[in-house]
């Protein structure tokens, strides 16, 4: 079995960080070690952790603990050397012709704190999630002698600065994981990677347990037996998901049928999102709780969930709604909703309330078929993603054993003869 380090910039609330979690828990389950390295000393998620996996926090903000922290975890206080930083800087700006894309102060600091934690414990291969950690973790590898295999874990588009970026490091990358075709695509368009350098691992979700904390009852009024069909929708409260649209959209909807919207979860766009709610006069028919601990429990009371984004990595909430029994919509938005929906007729144009709209009364008017719904989450099963995890560290371990004849390095067992990467 394998040592793994899963980077990550913190875990607060957010699907990403859920799922980082949810693949740790089934490496784990599969009989490997792993690590939860993070920068920042944040967790949004205690009923979640692994009790097996240690965390640790790559940190110099040392002096508490945020209560819900699950577990004490073991804080490293890595300092980074003004000399260290003045040998990566230096190797960056001699390498690259673009200094200023690659001279990130932060990244370099945790590029520093990434190295020594990596010379101490010594895993066998490091999954960095998420750009900041992927320029860190990229970083570092460039200035140790030894250092293992890197793979980024890419989860959703990207600023242009950072494609930059991406087109500069990925190159030095063992292998890079993307959650939906649709990004493996892009990724592969924006960088010149040869595709097979990159994988394709549906992010996971534990049906088991979305079911069994769906049967709890939600916390809100709207969900009761003789109340007007709910319309469902849940995520943070920016700009990317583009909740002004589906508001709009469900004033549409209310005008041909009495119907309500609840939209789970909070951000920077709470008071914007409010004065249209108010400016449209549809205070009474929309609910904003804020973030919930169990959104499957209003999943499965739900009569649609809507996905109204303007990009995605995949659209995991879609999953967790069907396997919820809920039947789901979404805007056409690059990333992987095409791919789990399956069906052009649950998606509308990004940005056109309108279309959306429409979509929203066809699907209301179609009762959620459970065996349909079945039918399109097999791909994204807990035990599939974890396949698709151990294929990855098997292909990326062999390569480095082939690359260094003579030498186990950290490898506790030969790698095996065939990969299970699952493209």
């Amino acid at each position: 079995m394998s040592y793994i380090a899963m980077a990550i910039p913190a875990l607060e609330h957010g699907g990403t960080e859920r799922t980082v979690l949810t693949v740790t828990r089934g490496l784990i389950a599969r009989g490997h070690k792993v690590d939860l390295v993070m920068f920042e000393p944040s967790f949004g998620y205690a009923g979640e952790m692994p009790a097996e996996a240690r965390l640790f926090v790559l940190s110099e903000q040392t002096s508490f603990l945020p209560a819900n922290f699950p577990v004490k975890p073991e804080y490293i206080v890595e300092r980074a050397s003004f000399l260290g930083a003045v040998k990566l800087a230096a190797h960056l700006t001699l390498e690259f012709s673009k200094p200023r894309i690659v001279l990130n102060g932060r990244a370099i600091v945790r590029a520093l704190r990434l190295y020594r934690w990596v010379q101490r414990e010594k895993p066998d291969i490091l999954f960095a999630n998420l750009p900041p950690v992927e320029l860190a973790a990229l970083q570092a590898s460039r200035i140790a002698e030894e250092f293992p295999p890197v793979v980024p874990v890419a989860h959703g588009a990207v600023r242009p600065r950072q494609t930059v970026r991406r087109r500069l490091f990925f190159p030095s990358a063992a292998h890079v994981v993307a959650v939906s075709r649709s990004l493996a695509d892009s990724i592969a368009d924006a960088t010149n990677m040869p595709r097979d350098r990159l994988s394709v691992i549906y992010n996971p979700t534990d049906m088991s347990a979305v079911r069994q904390r769906a049967k709890e009852a939600p916390d809100h009024p709207w969900f009761g037996v003789a109340t007007p069909p709910v319309v469902l929708s849940a995520g943070r409260l920016a700009p990317e998901k583009d909740f002004l649209t589906l508001i709009e959209a469900f004033r549409r909807v209310i005008a041909n049928r009495p119907c309500r919207l609840v939209i789970l979860g909070e951000g920077p766009m709470r008071a914007e999102i409010e004065d249209r709610i108010r400016v449209l006069g549809v205070e009474d028919s929309v609910s904003l709780p804020g973030f919930v601990e169990n959104p499957f429990a209003f999943m499965s009371r739900a009569a649609l969930f809507v996905l109204s984004s303007i990009h995605e990595g995949l659209g995991n909430v879609l999953v967790e709604a069907m396997v919820c029994g809920c039947r789901a919509v979404s805007t056409d938005c690059p990333g992987g909703v095409a791919e789990i929906l399956q069906d052009p007729e649950l998606l509308s144009p990004v940005g056109d309330p309108d279309a959306l709209a429409s979509v929203m009364m066809r699907a209301l008017d179609r009762p959620a078929d459970r065996a349909e719904l079945l039918a399109k989450l097999a791909s994204f099963t807990m035990e599939r993603a974890v396949d698709g995890y151990e294929g990855v560290v098997e292909r990326v371990l062999r390569e480095r054993w082939d690359q260094r004849p003579g030498r186990r390095g950290r490898c506790r067992a030969p790698p095996p003869t065939e990969p299970s990467v699952r493209d």
